[in-house]
This record gives structure tokens, sequence and C-alpha cells, in this order.
């Protein structure tokens, strides 16, 4: 089937967002990313679900969030908004 990275919600996001995940493999890795690559957080997932990202101490910008797994990436973008 592959893996599925869906968009985060709420978004923008203030605190919280949460964010649904799919994949098939033992574990994967969600990364939270600045538009210059930096990486802000990692969160290793155990199997799929719907995982928090927590941007409470985050600036408002623009950052991508990736779903690494199966050797694999999909990026999507999320807006933070105080």
């Amino acid at each position: 089937e592959g893996d599925k990275l869906g968009q985060n919600y709420p978004n923008p996001a203030k605190e919280k967002t949460y964010v649904n995940v799919e994949f098939s493999s033992m574990e994967a890795t969600l990364t939270l990313s600045n538009i210059l690559g930096q990486v802000i957080q990692i969160q290793k997932l155990p199997q799929s679900g719907t995982y928090i990202i927590d941007v409470t101490n985050i600036q408002e910008g623009v950052y991508f969030y990736t779903l690494a797994a199966d050797g694999h990436k999909v990026t999507k973008k999320l807006t933070v908004k105080k």
C-alpha cells in the first residue's frame, strides 16, 4: 500500500498539531525542519497512528515535517501562528 502522511491539523498550529501516519516497516521517524532544512524535532514512531507535534516553543513561520519509513520519505508543510 505504501506510506501515508496526512496533513497536520489544526493548520496553522499554535501549540500542538496532530498528524496521521501509516507505514508498514518496523519503525519510522517523523522529523520537523525549518525552511533552511535545520532539524528541530525528531520522533521515533513505533507504529502507524496519530502523533502530536508540539510547536509551543517554536516561532511563527513555515516548517516541514517528514515521515521516513521503508527507505522512503514523504514531506508536508506546516505553518505555526501564535
